[in-house]
């Protein structure tokens, strides 16, 4: 009777613990590789990077240098998303003034052109100066419980 008793308790805790899975699958599915790369690839600690002094004097003088082009790329940002185009994401609530500074200090451009309508196309485009379709790049990869 005992026997039966603690056959019955272990057979119900594999299928609670089997159901708990299933219904957590996505979730494990998303978190479990970061789990295990950082138990097989743990980062160390931060260093410290000693820098070089630059020379006293510039060897081309200013006017004659290249400028300096930085180009920001975000995900899912729209032009009405910074304060600095006169919107701002919740009405102007949260402000980027950091960014809002690069653009008064530098060029604005206000007629853009995206080689893809989503992120990881647009940034292929950008870093070959291809379209997307042209080398095979045309949706973002992403993992299948995301593309539910």
């Amino acid at each position: 009777m005992r026997l039966r008793t603690v056959g019955i308790a272990v057979v119900t805790s594999a299928l609670v613990l089997a159901l708990a899975l299933y219904l957590s699958f996505d979730w494990l599915a998303l978190r479990v590789p970061g789990w295990l790369n950082r138990w097989r690839h743990p980062i160390g600690a931060s260093q410290t990077v000693t820098w070089q002094a630059g020379p006293a004097t510039a060897a081309v003088p200013v006017a004659q240098r290249p400028p300096n082009i930085v180009v920001i790329v975000a995900d899912d940002l729209g032009y009405n998303d910074l304060t600095f185009g006169g919107g701002g994401v919740a009405g102007g609530a949260v402000p980027t003034p950091n960014i809002d500074s690069i653009a008064r200090d530098g060029v604005e451009f206000t007629h853009g052109y995206s080689g893809n309508a989503t992120c990881a196309p647009s940034r292929a485009a950008i870093m070959t100066g291809r379209l997307p379709t042209r080398f095979g790049f045309e949706f973002t990869p992403a993992p299948k419980p995301f593309m539910r």
